[in-house]
This record gives structure tokens, C-alpha cells and sequence, in this order.
């Protein structure tokens, strides 16, 4: 009896060390197969020659009509990269090469209730800060384009939403002064929900004065 009972204890525990040995080396290869995909998810944004960045902020850009069309308008200009804050995490390792490079940095983004998609604040917050605190965009010139669903008349003071464009985008300008940045302008295409033809003549005249504007900033930055 007790022979059968040693054969049989025996082979439990050879079954457990078994078990727990593939249990350990898949285990293994999990943090391994994690590590991997931790690394590759923390990627740096590529450094090109473009002296001028574009941070492309959209939720989901495939669905967008007029910012996929300044964006990709944007990146025809020379000198010009524009890159979707959407395909890279957020950390200030990932983009702190391209932004070291770079002598002037733009937000694009749709105007959504009387911001920015909240990935731009994030961005903002946990990148443009530790960037403004390093120093390293001190000197760059900053500047803001947006889309809105409504008509320019809507953004008046007697128009249904109050203020102007330019007093709801009064933070960014206090954002490149806090960051010793220099200011431009801000670029906005408006919609217009009443008449589609208005609102894609408006887009294309939007386009071309981004592209203008893109143009002389890159000759701007590299006369410095």
C-alpha cells in the first residue's frame, strides 16, 4: 500500500513539475510576446528633413471630409510633414526628435464643442508642457488650424454661439506666449450646414490659404 502510494505521489509531482515548467516558459514567452509589443508601441515619430510639423488631431480622419483634405494638402507642400497624433502614443520620448528638429509646429483639428478633440489637450498637456519646461520649443513658430460645421456668421457676437473664432482659440495664444513661441494667426475653415456648395467653396479657398500660409512659414523658419 505504501509502495502505491509513493508510485502515485510521485507521479503527481511529476505532472505538477511538468505543468509548471510550460506554465513558466509560456509565461516566458507572454512577457516576452509583451515586451515586444510594449517596444513597438512606443515607436518614435521618423525625424525626415521637414522643418515644419503638422499634428494632425482628428478621431477618425478616413471619416473626415475637410480636414482630410487640408491634411493632405499640408503634406504636398515641401518641407512640411504632417503627422496623426492618433497613430502614436502619447509620450514625450515618441516626439521628442521630430519636435527637436522642427522650427514651427501646427495643430489641425475639427472645432468640436468649442475645443479640440481631447487627445490634442492630452498631447498638450503631457508633451507641449514637458517640451515648453525643457526648452525645446521655445523660439518656434506655433499656429492653429481648425474646422468648424457652422458658418463664420454663427461665431459673431450676435451669432448664435456668442464669441468669434478667434476668442474661443485665445488659449492656444496664450500657450505659445507661456512657451515663448511665436504666434500666428489662426486658419479657419468654416462649414456651412444650410448650403454644401458655399461649404466646399469655403474648403477650397481654406486649402489653398493653408497651404500659402504653410509655405511661407517653412521659408520664414529656414532664413533663421
Amino acid at each position: 500500500m505504501k509502495k502505491k502510494i509513493s508510485l502515485l505521489t510521485l507521479i503527481v509531482v511529476m505532472i505538477a513539475f511538468v505543468s509548471c515548467k510550460q506554465a513558466s516558459k509560456n509565461g516566458n514567452d507572454n512577457q516576452r510576446e509583451n515586451l515586444t509589443a510594449m517596444k513597438d508601441s512606443f515607436k518614435t515619430v521618423p525625424v525626415t528633413d521637414a522643418v515644419v510639423i503638422v499634428l494632425l488631431a482628428h478621431p477618425d480622419i478616413n471619416k473626415s471630409h475637410m480636414n482630410a483634405m487640408l491634411s493632405q494638402a499640408a503634406a504636398e507642400v515641401e518641407g512640411v510633414q504632417v503627422i496623426n497624433i492618433y497613430d502614436y502614443p502619447v509620450a514625450p520620448d515618441v516626439y521628442r526628435d521630430v519636435v527637436k528638429q522642427a522650427k514651427g509646429i501646427v495643430y489641425e483639428f475639427p472645432f468640436y464643442w468649442m475645443s479640440a478633440p481631447h487627445l490634442l489637450k492630452q498631447w498638450t498637456d503631457e508633451i507641449f508642457m514637458a517640451f515648453t519646461q525643457e526648452g525645446l520649443i521655445e523660439g518656434k513658430e506655433f499656429m492653429v488650424v481648425t474646422t468648424t460645421g457652422s458658418e463664420e456668421a454663427a461665431y459673431q457676437h450676435d451669432g448664435r454661439n456668442k464669441y468669434t473664432m478667434s476668442e474661443y482659440l485665445r488659449p492656444y495664444e496664450g500657450q505659445a506666449n507661456h512657451s515663448k513661441m511665436i504666434w500666428n494667426d489662426p486658419l479657419v475653415v468654416y462649414g456651412n450646414p444650410q448650403n454644401a456648395t458655399v461649404a466646399e467653396e469655403n474648403l477650397q479657398k481654406g486649402k489653398e490659404e493653408y497651404k500659402a500660409r504653410l509655405k511661407a512659414m517653412v521659408e520664414r523658419v529656414n532664413i533663421k
